[in-house]
């Protein structure tokens, strides 16, 4: 569950940078602009990306490769949030999986094998989407990440994020990020972590729909009867203090 809770993190991590930027206009593909002035540039284009997204839905892919695997491992789903913190990842390939937070209750429901799982992450699902999302300052995100922008020649393919933790704790358990950046809609189009024990997962997202509107019930899992549902408490890890 806390992969689980790191990957919406990391997805919304594309955004955090938004409540730190200047209020200029400028262009993070004028060359002329220093790096932190390019960065800035794009904050400010996220942060106006952010401010009018409700809804986002995206066709998505997951390839995880570790050191455990044989062959990596690959599947496929649906990705779709509702402000404020409504997500759900629903898994079609390999197995059938509905992962959905709605506020502070998680539920994922592993359909082929007719089990599932609640948890409460209200503290942990908060943090997330407040630390992650529209609130985090570019102090707060530089206060942990080192970040460098890489522009395409043409200004047509994705932005690329790069960013490497600053500490060591922080390095233990993710070794690096790379956010690759829709270049209008400001918004992410693929996701790649290096986690603490070398384990890495790459996320894939296609087909965006920007403020469709999703009904309310995409966001709810009406469980069968023969479903087994267990109770899961998430622990909060130890130690969360000061990253160093």
């Amino acid at each position: 569950m806390r992969r689980i809770l790191l990957l919406i993190g990391f997805f919304w991590l594309s955004l955090a940078v938004a409540a730190g930027a200047k209020d200029e206009a400028a262009s993070p593909f004028d060359r002329t602009l220093s790096p932190s002035e390019r960065l800035q540039a794009l904050a400010e284009r996220m942060r106006a990306a952010h401010e009018t997204l409700e809804t986002l839905e995206a066709d998505f892919s997951q390839v995880k490769w570790s050191a455990l695997l044989l062959e990596p491992d690959r599947s496929e789903g649906e990705f779709s949030y509702a402000a404020p913190d409504r997500v759900r990842w629903e898994y079609s390939r390999p197995e059938p999986v509905s992962l959905v937070i709605a506020g502070r209750l998680m539920t994922t429901w592993y359909r082929d094998i007719a089990k599932a799982e609640r948890a409460q992450v209200g503290e942990q699902s908060d943090r997330v989407f407040r630390y992650l999302g529209a609130g985090t300052s570019l102090d707060a995100l530089l206060k942990y990440f080192r970040v460098s922008m890489h522009l395409s020649p043409n200004g047509d393919d994705p932005l690329r994020l790069e960013l490497s933790p600053r500490f060591e704790r922080v390095a233990s358990r993710i070794q690096g990020i790379d956010l690759w950046l829709h270049p209008t809609l400001f918004l992410p189009v693929r996701l790649k972590y290096v986690e603490g024990d070398g384990d890495v997962t790459e996320y894939e997202f296609r087909n965006l729909r920007v403020n469709a509107g999703i009904p309310d019930d995409r966001f709810k899992l009406d469980l069968p009867r023969d479903v087994e549902v267990r109770e899961v408490r998430f622990e909060t890890q130890a130690g969360a203090g000061d990253p160093r």
